[in-house]
């Protein structure tokens, strides 16, 4: 029997394999975003451009890229049944059910501040070296440099794991310091990406990567994921606190993925901050010795809380003022 080729291609998508030219301010994220709708896509565009990036932080205007069909295309092969006859006298009609009063429940999803895969993004700021639990050893294809999504990974841990389980990709950062005092808040842990288990030998296993929000590389770390979930149908009130403190980090501008930009702030559990809490990003103005109104340059949610620190996600203000580290900020609204 001939067979046929259903090509199942969703809205927007572009079936054939087409070109894009870099315009000023494109990143691998928007413009994965724009073909593919859906912008954590991105590495298929790096992968397929090999030779012309060099590192997928940096892309230039006039690069022209090669744009593959959408990875999440699906080319299903189907048998062409031929129909069968069926005499009028044989066909039995169903009658047709009325409708009834019955009413059927709906569950409401639900409502987070933040999503799952954001907090895990954002990283975390750790007090001690998180120990030892594993590494990137190789990949498949063997001569992978640099690690993407839906590719294959291989770690030195075989004991108590097993098949499914998820794992957390990182790299420790800086340590993280206070713009002002020097103080020591705490080590950056970069969140790269996650992985899955897919088999387990003698000495090590075999994982796929499920998702990269930066580059991964061999040597990189992994650990157990541990999901962590925000407060639900989080209410913002204003603040009656005067907790005032700094930006202390910017996670910007050579990060992959805008508009997701993150900021570690100076305020943490100690000054009772909460996941879903926003400061009020400002700076002091002074003309001609003149004290002049201050100017509010943006704001930043909390996403994730630690002891004396906290990461939040910037919601930049209409001013065209970057927000950078030892900005002054204040509690401006908290979550109920």
């Amino acid at each position: 029997m001939k067979k046929l080729l259903i090509l199942l291609v969703f809205v927007s998508v572009f079936a054939q394999e087409t070109t894009h030219t870099v315009k000023d301010g494109d990143t691998l994220w928007d413009i994965a975003g724009f073909y593919y709708q859906n912008p954590f896509l991105w590495p298929y565009i790096w992968r397929a451009n090999l030779m012309k990036i060099n590192d997928p932080h940096w892309i230039y205007p006039e690069q022209m890229f090669v744009i593959p069909p959408s990875p999440e295309e699906a080319i299903a092969e189907v048998t062409e049944e031929i129909p069968v006859y069926v005499p009028e006298e044989e066909i039995t009609m169903i009658p047709a059910v009325e409708p009834t009063a019955e009413v059927f429940s709906v569950v409401k999803p639900e409502e987070r501040v933040f999503s799952e895969e954001l907090i895990h993004r954002a990283g975390f700021i750790v007090d001690t070296d998180i120990p030892y639990w594993g590494k990137i050893l190789g990949t498949e294809p063997r001569e992978g440099k640099m690690i993407a999504a839906y590719m294959t990974i291989y770690i030195d841990r075989a004991q108590d794991v097993g098949i499914d389980d998820e794992l957390t990709i990182y790299r420790p950062g800086k340590v993280i310091t206070h713009p002002r005092t020097g103080a020591r808040l705490g080590q950056e842990i970069i969140v790269l990406g996650k992985a899955v288990i897919v088999a387990v030998g003698d000495e090590g296993s075999r994982c796929k990567v499920t998702a990269s929000y930066d580059v991964i590389k061999k040597g990189d770390f992994v650990t157990p994921y541990e999901p962590v979930l925000a407060p639900e149908k989080v209410e913002l009130i204003p603040t009656d606190k005067q907790i005032e403190g700094y930006v202390v980090e910017v996670k910007a501008t050579e990060r992959i993925a805008p508009p997701h930009v993150f900021a570690f702030l100076d305020q943490g559990e100690v000054a009772g901050i909460a996941v879903g809490d926003v400061f009020e990003v400002y700076q002091e103005k002074v003309v001609d010795g003149l004290k002049m109104p201050e100017l509010t340059i943006g704001k930043i949610q909390v996403v994730s809380v630690f002891s004396q620190a906290s990461i939040g996600l910037i919601y930049a203000s209409r001013e065209p003022v970057p927000i950078k580290r030892g900005e002054r900020c204040r509690l401006a609204s908290e979550a109920r």
